[in-house]
């Protein structure tokens, strides 16, 4: 066997290719999804984002041609840190073009409208009988406009609604969609027109869904309960968009809201933050869920409580990054190990996600950026976990949903867009901490 790629080395090659790979999901004009059981002929449009270009009917592979709201709005979150680092003005041009784009398709999903959908449909009388019981209710899809439309956690890419029953309503995607154009803004996108109402539409319905039940990241049925993911990319809208703030009473009572909320999931005798409450168990292997590391950074509360800095993260982070130590076999001998999402998963036999394992990475680089922080210790232990997503990355670079939790082979969505973004963000972080402990140590700044 070859010796894996320094690190380094890997990072850089690992980075273009994501960034080419990733855009192929952005505006896939060039493809066509038919769901023949379903007599649905689907286009993506201009501005949309797949969450998976590779089409497959549950075959086994599942089928992720949506534009999912949460997964979108992570890959513009990459494609705003694309467009400013770009290295010439034709490169950030289209990076550029694309968030645009997005913006625009963002707004057309905004005025869709469930009766009058329903009133031209013919998917109904498409489809064929064995494949009804897929199909939501009439009334569910009647109701869909304002602010239901708003919980929806995804689309076709073609801009209509989704005809399929899933877990609803989800109340993160607005916040994430918002976070990624405060991100834009921050990266020297211009603050123009369609921005600034897709903003205000996002952060609104956020104001208004504070700390609500909903379905969580992983939108999972029956779990329509308080979950920290939610709240915390909630509270990160917020915190980073209060310069869009109209009413500051109102605000600041939302805010206070989502604090009291989260702070119901700490566990004080387990140490650890749970990830729903109410909970379904009391131990902390159970509480314990990766969507909490991507909460934190996705928000990327700047200090204090569920910040990188918050000491009960770090306890938190400690104890998932223990539980798949144990419970996966491919992380035996392992210096860091890849993470899934919680004990009891089973999703395509529940294996590692390298989107929670690049969640890891980043929260250590992260940490090396802030002061009174190991900073060279925190690198090392970000770095060995870019190590395990290498060792875990076929030859050509392509990054799926997750890998076998026993044979570490790529299982479940191939290309997935989240993934790829996910390897950008850690990336960036990455290059960050690298400069800030080279600027310690008196050594040049590198560039990802």
């Amino acid at each position: 066997m070859m010796e894996p790629l320094a690190l380094d080395a890997w990072i850089a090659r690992q980075m273009l290719r994501s960034a080419v790979a990733m855009e192929q999901a952005i505006s896939a004009t060039h493809l066509t999804r038919r769901r023949e059981a379903f007599g649905q002929i689907v286009a993506p449009a201009k501005g949309s984002v797949l969450a998976s270009p590779v089409i497959a009917d549950w075959d086994p592979e599942p089928d992720y041609f949506f534009h999912w709201l949460r997964d979108s709005a992570l890959v513009m979150r990459a494609v705003a840190e694309l467009m400013q680092d770009a290295v010439s003005d034709v490169e950030r041009a289209r990076w550029r073009a694309h968030f645009e784009d997005f913006v625009k398709f963002s707004l057309t999903l905004s005025k869709l409208d469930g009766a009058a959908f329903l009133a031209r449909s013919q998917c109904r009388r498409m489809t064929r009988r064995g494949s009804r019981k897929y199909l939501r209710a009439d009334a569910e899809m009647r109701a869909l406009a304002g602010d239901k439309l708003l919980g929806e956690p995804r689309f076709n890419p073609d801009g209509t609604l989704d005809i399929f029953r899933w877990s609803r309503p989800q109340f993160d995607g607005p916040a994430l969609r918002a976070l990624a154009c405060l991100r834009y803004l921050a990266a020297g996108g211009p603050p123009g027109e369609e921005l600034t109402r897709l903003l205000q539409l996002d952060l609104g319905f956020t104001l208004r869904h504070a700390g609500k039940r909903c379905i969580g990241p992983w939108e999972e049925p029956g779990q329509n309960v308080h979950h920290y993911y939610v709240a915390l990319v909630q509270l990160g809208a917020l915190v980073h968009g209060r310069v869009f703030a109209d009413k500051r009473d109102e605000w600041d009572a939302a805010e206070q809201k989502l604090r009291a909320s989260l702070e119901r999931h700490w566990s004080e005798q387990r140490q650890v933050y749970a990830a729903m409450v109410p909970a379904a168990a009391d131990n902390a292997d159970d509480l314990v869920d990766a969507a909490a590391l991507l909460a934190v950074l996705d928000a990327d509360l700047p200090n204090g409580p569920h910040s990188v800095l918050d000491a009960r993260v770090q306890k938190t982070q400690s104890a998932i990054e223990a539980l798949f130590a144990r419970e996966f076999p491919i992380n035996r001998a392992r210096e860091a190990p890849a993470l899934g999402r919680y004990r009891g998963d089973r999703y395509f036999g529940g294996g590692a996600w390298y989107s929670t394992t690049l969640a890891a990475a980043a929260l250590y680089y992260r940490r090396a950026l802030h002061t009174g922080q190991d900073r060279d210790a925190m690198l090392k232990r970000g770095d060995a976990f870019m190590a395990t997503v290498r060792d875990l990355t076929p030859e050509d670079g392509a990054l799926s949903e997750q890998v076998g939790r026993v044979t570490g082979m790529q299982t479940s969505a191939r290309h997935l867009a989240w993934s790829y973004a996910a390897l950008i963000g850690a990336a960036k972080l990455r290059a960050r901490a690298v400069d800030a402990v080279g600027r310690m140590a008196g050594k040049a700044p590198i560039r990802a």
